[in-house]
């Protein structure tokens, strides 16, 4: 049960819990929809880096969805984040979920080594974007847990 008195208006308890502050979910709706969008991270990268978050944060909906229609993608990263393995992925999915690891729970661990292999790899840009974009998805998950919003993440 949600931890706030949410309007009673159609859409789901996340969606009622934003739209206390319009601009606020408004916002939000644009950063997704312009991250989502945007084509400096490719698709797959942005769903990456979803399927993984949801998965760190236990979000049954968002687990269960694939927005690159690659679902072994998601029983990929979901197998690794059980099994704590991840050496079946490839050495840059391995790096990218390390560094999201890190960055979202000791962002002032994340080495010069690991901006350096980024930077081997992105622009500063796609760096930046996808920062972005693990912040947006966290920063839903958040929400959610904090605020007892599962309407949205449960598969009930």
């Amino acid at each position: 049960m949600p931890r706030i008195q949410l309007p009673a208006e159609e859409g789901t308890n996340f969606e009622n819990a934003l739209s206390l502050v319009p601009n606020v979910k408004k916002m939000y709706d644009q950063l997704y929809e312009d991250l989502w969008s945007s084509t400096l991270l490719t698709k797959e990268t942005k769903e990456k880096v979803r399927v993984y978050l949801a998965n760190v944060n236990g979000c049954a909906t968002c687990m269960s969805l694939s927005y690159v229609d690659d679902y072994t993608l998601n029983e990929q990263i979901q197998s690794a984040i059980q099994s704590g393995d991840f050496t079946s992925l490839s050495a840059f999915d391995q790096s990218l979920f390390s560094f999201i690891h890190t960055y979202r729970t000791a962002p002032r661990k994340v080495t010069d080594q690991e901006i350096e292999s980024l930077t081997g790899t992105w622009s500063n840009e796609q760096i930046m974007e996808l920062l972005a974009v693990i912040n947006l998805f966290d920063g839903f998950h958040k929400i959610i847990v904090n605020l007892d919003l599962y309407d949205f993440c449960s598969l009930r």
